[in-house]
């Protein structure tokens, strides 16, 4: 018998025991800052849970299917063909979801760098990000290989979408963050 983990779920547990020690221990001191910090451990336990599907135990023969694309833009074609073949289908409706899904998956890391881990410079949260998207589609291919998940890819595209909507992300943080402490009142020295 085969058993798939939703690591959101037992992570949520996980994540929900420590916030009540951590608050028992501390209060209310910093009580946001941890709070986003909080959120960013259930922002990780939901990309990690999206990427693999859940973790299979013990592993399944027929999920060690692994497909590699490193063709950059290759979803271009893909919408162009299955556009050309079925039209304005729900087939080419979900390969557009897919790609705006890749798109913003990674863009609040992109606001959490600067606004959790104080990352200020672009090349820095870019540099992050990429590094993270590349972390995400290696243990795809790796549990793929090991029937640990269903059939995930490799992409490259992957790759350039990730990391174009965490700087979308990031550059979003940067604008905001000025607008609201104007807006407040607030004045950093």
């Amino acid at each position: 018998m085969h058993y798939i983990f939703d690591i959101e779920k037992i992570g949520r547990v996980f994540l929900l025991i420590f916030a009540v020690i951590d608050f028992t221990r501390h209060g209310k001191k910093n009580l946001l800052r941890r709070f986003v910090f909080y959120s960013f451990i259930y922002y990780i336990l939901n990309v990690i849970q999206l990427t693999t599907g859940g973790i299979c135990i013990p592993p399944k023969e027929e999920f060690r299917i692994v497909t590699y694309n490193f063709i950059p833009f290759r979803f271009l074609y893909d919408w162009i063909q299955k556009y050309n073949s079925t039209g304005f289908s729900w087939f080419f409706l979900k390969a557009v979801k897919l790609t705006v899904y890749n798109f913003i998956m990674l863009f609040p890391l992109g606001v959490y760098l600067p606004l959790l881990f104080g990352v200020k410079d672009i090349r820095r949260a870019t540099m992050y990000l990429f590094l993270t998207t590349l972390t995400i589609e290696t243990y795809q291919a790796i549990f793929s290989y090991f029937g640990l998940v269903m059939m995930r890819t490799f992409n490259v595209d992957d790759l350039i979408l990730n990391t174009l909507g965490g700087v979308l992300g990031y550059y979003t943080y940067k604008a905001l963050i000025p607008r609201i402490r104007r807006k407040f009142g607030y004045h950093s020295s």
